[in-house]
Formats: structure tokens, C-alpha cells, sequence
């Protein structure tokens, strides 16, 4: 039986077509991978394209949330500031005024700076499509809580021809967002000319029984039976007492908090964080229009006020501060 040959050049075939895949590799390996490259980049350069989870453990690392100690009312039997009265000289009673305070002044707003650095950096996380963890949204209920915000004024859904079709992220996003702006309105710095312009109108630049006595420069009232002093000149149907602090420093920090907080300042806080947004440094004299409601005086009171600030030039005083 004769057996049929297979042509010489067809079992050359296989041999050239392994040859020329291995050539096309070669040239693809040694190829700059343009294509792939740009997509690497892409995923690298957007937090949004990489896994969130990730993303936000490096973040978390880097930001830490700051708790200062309670502002509370307290006892002032512990502390007894300067005597300011025994000052025969008006400047060197001032400056002494001024150095004893002023570092009291920096290291309450200093506090202020430290609770914005982390409400600003959790802002620019979900800006960068990282969500707050459970740990960190009950830390903002913390802050919020000190500074009396109520949450639930920020968790309204949006209009329905604003929703998104992804609604449940967005709105979990935007109400976050919500909160830690209007945070942001009320965590800021008292600048320290008001601060001193206060303290010295209210305590007789030093001088005044409450001062002395009970640690209070700003004449803070409080309305709890034995929460401070009584005052010789209150009126019969009024039960309010001026507060009482365990130093002067705690009273520092209880009056910033007073104006980053209660209602009756919005204001003052609205035309600071105006400021903030155009990059404008805002002065106490300024501001000082905002504090209308400290005193029953309204209107005179903020004018003498400026006054101090002014004649005083104390905002020589201005301090940039950095977390």
C-alpha cells in the first residue's frame, strides 16, 4: 500500500507562524505602553475611581479629631488673678492687662483651630468621595452638641427636581456637608482685639469685683441658683448671677464659646465667615456691631466698644493662627 507525502514547505508553516507571534510579542513588550499608562494615571490621580475604604484609612491617618475639655461654670476659690487695682499708672496698668491676657486669648482660639482643622479636612474628604466612618460622624455629634446645633435642621431631603439618580448617596453626602458647614460658621477665632476690648469694658480693664473674685472679665451671667455671684445692683424681679470660672483662662475660653454658639451672636458669625470666604481678615471693630444683644445698652454699648478698639489700637494685637 503506497502511503500519500506531505509537501515539505506545508510542515514549514507551523514553524514560521510560531516565529512571527514571538517577534510580535517581543515588539509589544518593548513598546511604550501608552493606552495602559494613561489609565493607571487615571485611576491613581481620581479617589473616586480607586476603593473608598482605602482611600479613606489613608485619610483617617492623617486627620485627627480634637476634643477640648469641657467649658464649664465653675468654682473660682482656686485662683485669684492679678491685682490690677494697685496700678497708679493707666498705661502700665494696660499693658500689664494685655500680657496677662492675651496669651489666654491665643491658646482658647487655638483650641477653636484645632476642631476646624478636622471639620475642614472631613469636608474635603467627602468633596473627594471619602465618607465620614461611624466613629467620626459621632465625634461631629460631639461638636455639634458643644456648640448647641441642631442637626435635624440639616438632614431635609433636597427638592424633588434636585435629586440625583444617585439620591440615597448624595443626600447622605449633601446633609454631612450641611452640617459641617454651618460648623465651620461657628468654629472659628474671636479676634483678640475684641476679646481684650470686652474684658477690659466689662471688668474695669482688670478691676471689678467679678474679676477679682469670681475669674469673670466679660460680666457672663448665669441663671442657676449658687452658679456665681450675686450682684449688688440687681433688680428685684431678676434671679440671673454673675457667673463664677476656676480661673480667668476657663472664663477665656466659656466667653469664645459663648459667641461661637448662642443664637444672639449669629450675626457677629455670619459677617466672619463672609470675611472668610471673600479671603478678608476681619477686625474686633468690625465685629463688634454683632454684639448688639451682649448688653441692654444695644447700639451705645457696641459703639464704645469700637471705641476701645480703636483709641486702644488694639488691633496691633491681630494673630494668624494655624493648626
Amino acid at each position: 500500500m503506497q502511503t500519500s507525502r506531505i509537501p515539505a514547505f506545508i510542515l514549514i508553516i507551523p514553524v514560521l507562524i510560531c516565529i512571527a507571534c514571538l517577534n510580535q510579542s517581543m515588539t509589544n513588550r518593548n513598546a511604550p505602553q501608552s493606552g495602559i499608562s494613561s489609565v493607571q494615571n487615571a485611576l491613581t490621580e481620581s479617589p473616586i475611581s480607586q476603593s473608598s475604604s482605602a482611600l479613606g484609612m489613608m485619610s483617617r491617618a492623617d486627620v485627627h479629631v480634637f476634643h477640648p475639655r469641657p467649658v464649664v461654670i465653675g468654682n473660682a476659690s482656686g485662683y485669684t488673678p492679678p491685682n490690677f487695682t494697685q496700678f497708679r499708672d493707666t498705661q502700665a496698668k494696660k499693658q500689664a492687662f494685655y500680657e496677662y491676657l492675651l496669651p489666654k486669648i491665643h491658646l482658647a482660639n487655638q483650641e477653636v483651630i484645632l476642631e476646624r482643622k478636622w471639620l475642614s479636612a472631613l469636608l474635603k474628604n467627602i468633596d473627594h468621595g471619602i465618607y465620614p466612618s461611624d466613629d467620626e460622624l459621632g465625634a461631629l455629634n460631639r461638636i455639634e452638641n458643644r456648640y448647641a446645633v441642631k442637626r435635624n435642621r440639616y438632614l431635609r431631603k433636597p427638592p424633588r427636581s434636585q435629586q440625583r439618580a444617585d439620591t440615597p448617596q448624595f443626600e447622605r453626602a449633601s446633609s454631612i456637608k450641611r452640617r459641617l458647614n454651618a460648623m465651620l460658621i461657628r468654629a472659628d477665632i474671636v479676634p483678640a482685639s475684641l476679646v481684650l476690648a470686652q474684658a477690659a469694658k466689662e471688668s474695669g480693664w482688670g478691676t471689678s469685683r467679678f474679676a477679682r473674685e469670681g475669674n469673670n472679665f466679660f460680666g457672663i451671667w448665669c441663671f442657676n441658683r449658687g452658679c456665681g455671684m450675686t450682684p449688688s445692683r440687681r433688680d428685684n424681679n431678676r434671679t440671673h448671677e454673675v457667673a463664677t470660672f476656676d480661673s480667668v483662662e476657663e472664663g477665656v475660653r466659656y466667653y469664645i464659646r459663648t459667641i461661637n454658639s448662642h443664637f444672639a451672636y449669629a450675626d457677629l458669625r455670619s459677617m466672619r465667615a463672609n470675611a472668610r470666604q471673600q479671603h478678608i481678615r476681619v477686625y474686633g471693630d468690625k465685629l463688634a456691631t454683632g454684639l448688639v444683644s451682649y448688653s441692654e445698652r444695644g447700639m451705645v454699648y457696641v459703639n464704645e466698644i469700637r471705641s476701645m478698639i480703636q483709641y486702644n489700637q488694639l488691633k496691633r494685637f491681630t494673630r494668624n493662627y494655624s493648626a
